[in-house]
């Protein structure tokens, strides 16, 4: 498990006013004891990613029973009611909100499918526990691995994320060979993405798994 608290200096990569909608969210969650995480370009940025441009909102994601509950105690105001929805190659339970001036995500039962391969989000059984804690002025909030964002990117073919990820990673193979294991062999994997990762991350342990095949 890779769990371990990121000390809040970390955050001066973050506007101020955008660390305090963070700290209020982890604030007003923190009584709902179901596990839910901060993705997308927040967490990114958190984690040493460079990004071309700051974060203009805030993405949560949980699985669907964590969902409904934590909808059932909004951080904010209500944007819309919850709902299933389909984007593309994206279906979730979906619902938003607005905090102290930022748009907010709620993201349950996230589920990718695209090009052959099938991605599901499952936070409680194995993104829970490889989530780095960060430790807020109040609570705290777990980030989504890595790993997890990297494939996601890969999913959705944008590059100047994948890039970066990577490069962070690359710094650091243990801490996420593990998840990223797991999360290949968790899901479907078309063999064009699976390429495209061995040549992000040289790394002999993950190009045996890969080229197994039968394990991924």
């Amino acid at each position: 498990m890779l769990k371990e608290a990121i000390s809040s200096a970390l955050l001066n990569g973050l506007p101020h006013d955008l660390t305090a909608a963070l700290s209020s969210l982890a604030d007003r969650w923190s009584t709902v004891s179901v596990p839910w995480m901060l993705g997308g370009s927040c967490s990114l940025l958190v984690q040493g990613v460079e990004l071309d441009r700051l974060p203009r909102d805030i993405d949560i994601y949980a699985d669907i029973h964590a969902a409904k509950q934590l909808h059932a105690h909004p951080p904010g105001v209500n944007i819309d009611q919850q709902q299933v929805d389909r984007s593309g190659s994206y279906v979730s339970l979906l619902s938003h909100y607005e905090l102290e001036g930022f748009p907010v995500e709620l993201v349950g039962g996230f589920e990718v499918l695209c090009d052959g391969a099938l991605y599901r989000l499952e936070v409680e059984k194995l993104l829970w526990s490889a989530g780095i804690q960060l430790d807020l002025e109040r609570a705290s909030l777990h980030l989504m691995p890595l790993s997890h964002e990297l494939l996601f990117n890969l999913l959705r073919n944008r590059p100047d994320r994948y890039g970066a990820i990577a490069e962070v990673m690359k710094r650091d193979p243990q801490r996420h060979l593990v998840v990223l294991k797991q999360l290949l062999i968790s899901n479907i994997w078309a063999e064009e993405q699976l390429d495209r990762l061995v040549k992000l991350l040289p790394w002999p342990e993950l190009h045996s798994i890969i080229r197994m095949g039968h394990d991924v």
